[in-house]
């Protein structure tokens, strides 16, 4: 066979079975995550407290799998917030929190990436500033979570679903965002963010990985 013969064939069966991917995944059931809404309240010293969410939010996320709470220590006197969108892998298309918080009247500052060493391991997050009105200046780190897997990357997210698919299993991701005020001395609300990030991580594979969760 001459090798424009084995383009052929090649582009013919790639285009196969992506049609096949494609198909599979808008023909599957939706995944249910029977674990997620008991999140727990109390995360070592943390206590949180429930935000109440409008209607319109869950439309806009494209999920019902949504957590919005306060959390408080008595170590510190800031708080943070914490955000966690889950999907499964029929519906990837999250949201950066730039364009989310970056609304009306809000203004979105000083982009970057964090490296952070969390129990022995290196983390790298997105970070940024925001003003909200009436919430003052924020500080704000995110990541996704996929097959425990820590990225910055949807590329990669999308990947890690893709090699899944091609193996026959259902898998899922997760949008985990933290925020707090800036203090006078932003250092603060850096230990802050990642005080709790140090709690809060061996939590999330329990609730927002598919082979914990029990998909």
């Amino acid at each position: 066979m001459k090798r424009e013969e084995y383009k052929y064939v090649l582009i013919i069966s790639l285009t196969l079975l992506c049609g096949l991917i494609v198909h599979r995944v808008e023909t599957a059931e939706p995944v249910v995550n029977s674990k997620f809404f008991s999140f727990p309240l109390m995360i070592g010293e943390w206590e949180g407290k429930e935000i109440a969410v409008h209607e319109y939010v869950y439309e806009i996320i494209d999920t019902p799998y949504f957590i919005l709470r306060d959390y408080h220590s008595p170590r510190h006197h800031l708080p943070v917030n914490l955000s966690i969108v889950w999907c499964d892998d029929r519906n990837l298309a999250f949201h950066a929190p730039e364009a989310c918080l970056g609304g009306i009247g809000s203004q979105v500052e000083e982009t970057s990436q964090r490296h952070l060493a969390i129990q022995g391991s290196e983390c790298i997050l997105d970070a940024f500033t925001v003003r909200i009105p009436g919430h003052g200046e924020q500080l704000v780190w995110y990541f996704f979570v996929v097959d425990g897997l820590i990225t910055t990357s949807q590329t990669i997210i999308r990947l890690q679903v893709l090699k899944k698919r091609l193996s026959g299993k259902r898998t899922s991701a997760a949008f985990i965002r933290l925020m707090a005020p800036v203090a006078l001395e932003r250092a603060e609300s850096e230990r802050v963010l990642a005080a709790f990030l140090e709690s809060l991580l061996p939590l999330v594979p329990e609730y927002t990985c598919a082979e914990r969760t029990g998909i």
